[in-house]
């Protein structure tokens, strides 16, 4: 793996080929600034694999420079990995929402970095299978939407502010501190009966309303710390620290009259709108081993249950 370091820490610079060649990571080349780091990438003939930027740096942080490097061809989903002060926590969501999939909270050691850049390796892998869209590229025109698009693909829309990948929405919450879980609220935002909605329009229409939805979702909970993820299936999941989020029934009437304003219709002869089901939401599972798959799991399911409820109450 071919991995460029960025940080203006001429001590850190000198640490992490030490620590990388302990864990077998021979390949790791350093820049001392943004800028420096944009003409290592810009002039190697064999693509970096993997990034590790600093956060705090003078004339580029490692947040500009994060983003700018997302917007470089081959870099659109390779693992970005930032380092920075454990206590910075609005930094580190910034972070994740210009394109960083991972952090490395300093001080580290060993072990923090041989964790991290293992599951930055199985980024690389499975980055391969992921269907990208770009949302600003979105136009009337179908054949700009993959064909190939089901409704279970946790699908990447670019450009949405506040909206990561799963993986990287995974890594986040894996990393939060238990001491730290009671700030947190994650929920779900659901399209409620999804399948018949994806069967019965075409895969741009569908990409469409999700763009719309989540769009909707990062203008109505306008906070710093929203960070959300396509899970598939008509399905967002949201985590925030904001301890003025809406109650959950408040919430839902909210996106319904702003997405029933877009006027997105379901493709059938009622041409009904658009209906949504938000969850109650959840503190993060305090498990580290199992906290993304039950917190996922639970999140996901509470928006479920909303939509039986106004099934069963229709």
């Amino acid at each position: 793996m071919k991995i460029l370091a960025v940080d203006d820490d001429p001590f850190i610079l000198e640490l992490l080929p030490a620590m990388f060649e302990q864990a077998d990571l021979n390949d790791l080349h350093t820049a001392p600034s943004g800028p420096a780091a944009l003409e290592m990438i810009d002039a190697a003939k064999v693509p970096f694999d993997c990034l590790l930027l600093d956060v705090d740096m003078p004339e580029m942080d490692g947040i500009e420079l994060c983003g700018r490097i997302r917007t470089l061809p081959g870099y659109e989903n390779k693992p970005i990995l930032m380092l920075t002060a454990k206590t910075d926590s609005i930094s580190i969501e910034k972070a994740f929402a210009a394109g960083a999939n991972d952090y490395i909270a300093k001080p580290f050691n060993l072990k923090d970095i041989y964790n991290r850049i293992r599951v930055a390796e199985r980024l690389l892998v499975s980055s391969k299978t992921i269907k990208r869209i770009d949302a600003s590229d979105l136009s009337e025109v179908d054949t700009l939407t993959p064909p190939d698009i089901k409704l279970a693909d946790k699908l990447y829309l670019a450009n949405v502010g506040r909206l990561i990948l799963s993986f990287s929405l995974g890594n986040y919450i894996t990393q939060l501190e238990r001491s730290e879980l009671d700030k947190y609220q994650v929920f779900c935002v659901s399209i409620d009966d999804a399948e018949r909605l994806f069967d019965q329009i075409s895969r741009h229409d569908y990409v469409h309303i999700l763009t719309s939805l989540a769009e909707t979702l990062s203008d109505l909970i306008t906070c710093p710390h929203l960070l959300m993820s396509y899970e598939g299936n008509g399905a967002f999941l949201c985590i925030t620290r904001d301890p003025n989020l809406p109650e959950w029934n408040r919430m839902e009437t909210g996106l319904q009259a702003k997405m029933d304003a877009l006027g997105l219709a379901q493709g059938d002869a009622n041409g009904k709108s658009i209906s949504l089901s938000v969850g109650t939401p959840i503190p993060p599972n305090a498990n580290r081993t199992q906290r993304v798959k039950k917190t996922f799991e639970r999140a996901l399911s509470r928006a479920e249950s909303r939509y039986a409820t106004k099934c069963a109450a229709a």
